[in-house]
């Protein structure tokens, strides 16, 4: 199984760092594939088979979101959600306010996360940041998974996620903090070393509670994995869910960071 993982990852890594290597449109449509793809797999955790208008809807949402030059503002989400709670009514109420809604978070999750990650691409020194930001993500989860096996200990929320542990929380957020800033201040161009430690410390956070929340889906809908699809990983949501939960708190972050000397 380690093995796998490990083996999985790196393909991951690669195919990444190709994508921002190639430029904005490489990166744009490894975005749009991965979070389409995460979002058939999160439609997949209901518990009924939803009817085809209800996914056309969110499948066009995350589109939407991910082909804007930015991030979707605040009123398109009030659209957004006006057309989700209608489709119920429209369908004469064989789907409930609730299967909607439950559809709704994941388009509106996925949608803004992808969006975001495109996006990152625009802020000054945007790949340098957008890179940061991998890191962070990247070491979080290893670190937790590998500090939380070798020490164990309390269990974080064994209610929502029974494997995850305190230390594998906390040694996730120490690496998110030292291995991007570290590796930022010596291959990358200098930002300043804490402004990486910041963005670094709010990924970590967040991507963890992104983890957490995704758990709970699985586990509400009573299923281990989201998908076959990464052999040791799952599916496409286990791999992306804490990278599209944060990056639009991260990009709000980095464009704040920006403006600071």
């Amino acid at each position: 199984m380690l093995q796998k993982r490990v083996i999985t990852a790196t393909l991951g890594v690669v195919v990444v760092v190709i994508a921002m290597a190639l430029g904005d449109t490489a990166w744009r449509l490894l975005v749009y594939v991965g979070a389409m793809w995460a979002m058939i797999e999160f439609v997949g955790l209901a518990q009924q088979r939803w009817y085809g208008l209800l996914s056309i809807c969110a499948y066009v949402v995350v589109s939407y979101a991910l082909f804007s030059r930015s991030p979707v503002s605040a009123h398109s989400l009030v659209v957004v959600l006006a057309v989700f709670l209608a489709v119920p009514v429209l369908l004469q109420n064989r789907i409930s306010v609730q299967q909607a809604t439950f559809v709704l978070v994941g388009a509106l999750y996925i949608g803004l996360g992808g969006s975001s990650l495109t996006a990152m691409r625009s802020v000054p020194h945007g790949w340098q940041w957008l890179l940061i930001y991998l890191l962070a993500i990247w070491s979080t989860d290893t670190a937790a998974y590998f500090v939380g096996r070798s020490v164990g200990g309390r269990k974080l929320l064994p209610a929502v996620s029974p494997n995850k542990t305190v230390s594998g929380s906390v040694g996730g957020l120490v690496a998110a903090i030292v291995i991007p800033t570290v590796l930022g201040v010596i291959l990358i161009s200098p930002v300043g070393w804490w402004k990486y430690a910041v963005v670094g410390l709010v990924a970590s956070v967040a991507g963890q509670v992104g983890d957490l929340i995704e758990s709970a889906y699985k586990r509400t809908s009573g299923v281990k994995d989201s998908g076959r699809l990464l052999p040791g990983h799952g599916g496409m949501l286990d791999r992306v869910d804490s990278l599209l939960f944060a990056a639009p708190l991260v990009y709000w972050i980095m464009q704040s960071l920006t403006k600071l000397t």
